[in-house]
């Protein structure tokens, strides 16, 4: 229930800084968040060091003999195999250069001399003829679909977040009626998430529907009519103001009030994943 509903002041009205950023970063951006912090680990150890070498290399290279230096096992695993680290030694041009090749199994051996393919303009570039660069094949990089969905769910969520910003700032408000109740197959906590579609009349005569999701539904059947905002231009975009858990508070002039404290706590989750994230991105650039 929103009780100062009916003092909402007239838009355009202003919106806090709080208010903006606690309505962007609403639930299903931080489900977004909570998703990436949890993907965010594949994609470094996996996504980041897939190999994809077997398509560069494809395109004119010089090949020369080298001296496979020293082999060793690393921590990472495929297909029940451990994997390889192959250091060797190669010479272009009067050069000496190193490099080392990834491999599952023991094909080759210390000393061994091997082939080794580079990039004539940049032969510090290379790899042993059939192995590769990285620790794992190209097929680990399709761990970075679990980040994509998470950041679909945040880009939703802020998406979303921006409209109903715009129309606490520009939005006519008004009162709508439940007209049908609709569930869906997606439950949160244990609870049903219901599609609810409410009747209102826009003031230029129209009668048109708000539908809001949620599973918290009796925050939208206290009343027999409930809050909305909708756009004037666009009445069929419109908002329940009691849908989202950022509820605006009003003060006595119906002006929306600031929540500084309800802000902060929610960038926690995502200022965490982005500062992580990119410290990983610095420690790897190097």
């Amino acid at each position: 229930m929103l009780d100062s509903s009916l003092r909402f002041a007239p838009p355009p009205r202003p919106v806090p800084f709080s208010l903006s950023i606690l309505t962007s970063l609403n639930g299903f951006a931080q489900t977004g968040f909570a998703v990436l912090a949890f993907s965010s680990i594949f994609f470094w150890v996996f996504a980041a060091n897939a190999d994809f070498s077997s398509l560069t290399f494809k395109a004119a290279h010089g090949r020369v003999s080298g001296t496979v230096t020293r082999i060793v096992d690393t921590d990472a695993r495929q297909n029940r195999s451990t994997i390889h680290a192959n250091h060797y030694q190669y010479s272009v041009a009067g050069k000496t250069f190193e490099g080392v090749s990834y491999s599952n199994g023991d094909e080759i051996r210390q000393g061994d001399r091997v082939l080794v393919e580079y990039f004539e303009d940049a032969p510090q570039t290379s790899r042993i003829a059939g192995q590769r660069r990285k620790l794992f094949g190209a097929g680990a990089a399709l761990v970075v679909i679990f980040p994509l969905i998470g950041l679909a769910f945040v880009g939703g969520g802020v998406r979303k977040g921006n409209r109903r910003a715009r129309l606490l700032r520009d939005g006519v408000c008004t009162t709508g009626v439940l007209k049908n109740k609709r569930p869906t197959n997606t439950t949160v906590n244990n609870r049903r998430v219901y599609d609810l579609d409410f009747e209102f009349t826009a003031r230029d005569g129209r009668r048109c529907t708000a539908t809001a999701r949620t599973s918290m539904v009796e925050r939208l059947t206290d009343e027999r009519e409930e809050p909305l905002l909708y756009d004037p231009e666009n009445p069929d975009d419109a908002v329940m103001l009691d849908e989202a858990p950022s509820r605006p508070r009003f003060d006595e002039s119906g002006a929306l009030v600031a929540r500084p404290v309800a802000a902060l706590l929610a960038m926690i989750l995502p200022a965490l994943v982005i500062a992580v994230n990119t410290l990983v991105l610095l420690v790897k650039l190097g």
